[in-house]
């Protein structure tokens, strides 16, 4: 029988980059069917406007807020907003004046692997948009040019 996982506050595999980002339940403890993460993003924070694949990504805002982006439309995401992406919609998120902590849900789980390999990068190669892209599109990920 499969054991239990607890996962205290700030736990988790940490991948440190212009937000934090904690991958509490990991791809491996679900068989690969979903990844559940907590980012911390602070004020100002941009994520590059990409879309996924085959992953579906779901965000729950727990503190603070942002401007979420989600194919043409712009959302305000505030505390207690959930915002649901199927495969294939662009999408951004651009944090307000307080950052903004979600917890969000990636099925299948497929995105540890690429923070693992961005992470990985060093600071010019994740600066490089051609760089990022092409690993971003080994892992699913599609960046999308503005």
């Amino acid at each position: 029988m499969a054991k239990g996982k607890v996962i205290g506050p700030d736990g988790g595999n940490l991948y440190e980059r212009a937000n934090d980002m904690f991958v509490k339940v990991t791809a491996d403890d679900t068989g690969g069917a979903y990844e559940v993460c907590e980012e911390r993003c602070p004020p100002g924070f941009a994520s590059r406007k990409h879309m996924h694949t085959q992953n579906h990504e779901t965000f729950y805002v727990l503190k603070g807020g942002a401007t979420f982006i989600l194919g043409d439309e712009t959302h305000q995401g505030t505390v207690g907003s959930m915002f649901h992406i199927p495969p294939g919609i662009p999408h951004q998120v651009i944090a307000g004046e307080d950052g903004i902590h979600m917890l969000m849900v990636y099925s299948p789980g497929q995105t540890e692997a690429m923070f693992t390999e961005m992470t990985a990068l060093s600071a010019e190669e994740r600066a490089d948009f051609e760089t990022g892209k092409a690993v971003a599109a080994k892992h699913n990920t599609v960046w999308v040019e503005e």
